[in-house]
């Protein structure tokens, strides 16, 4: 069962690599029809960088939750690798159990932000800027997945 689910979470980051990647071709383009409209044309195109912002930040919240898989996210080890195996194990199940309650609050919180971000259209596009908000529960939902298979797979590891 701990393989599947490990796969699966596996498809699923590199689900996630490859929208990272789309978005970031996609930005890069709208980044580029922008300075074209603007320094050539002389006629900027509002549209084009609100929805540059707005995969720019899908891209940033995508790649934390990779980050959180692949355990790239910046850390102190200094210390915690100055104490004796059973004082780390426990420090890092503190460090564990602190981070899954930060995305189960920031999941939360995002929920909420985006029900109220639905009532707010973005000024060039239009586009209800909830969905822009949305990547930060989203995000959140799939790091505390992340965060619970690490939690699992070192209790498999210290059996």
């Amino acid at each position: 069962m701990g393989k599947k689910i490990t796969n699966l979470l596996g498809k699923l980051n590199n689900w996630i690599q490859n929208l990272s990647a789309i978005l970031l071709g996609v930005m890069t383009v709208l980044v580029l029809i922008q300075i074209f409209f603007r320094y050539i044309l002389g006629k900027p195109l509002g549209e084009t960088q609100e929805l540059s912002i707005y995969a720019m930040v899908w891209v940033i919240m995508l790649g934390s939750t990779i980050a959180v898989r692949n355990k790239t996210h910046i850390a102190v080890n200094y210390f915690v690798e100055l104490l004796p195996q059973n004082l780390t194990n426990i420090v890092n199940k503190i460090c564990y159990l602190l981070t899954l309650a930060f995305f189960v609050i920031l999941a939360h919180q995002g929920w909420a932000l985006m029900i109220r971000a639905m009532l707010q259209n973005s000024p060039s596009t239009g586009i209800p800027v909830g969905y822009v908000v949305a990547s930060i529960p989203f995000c959140a939902a799939i790091s505390i997945l992340y965060i619970l298979e690490q939690m699992i797979g070192k209790k498999d590891k210290a059996k």
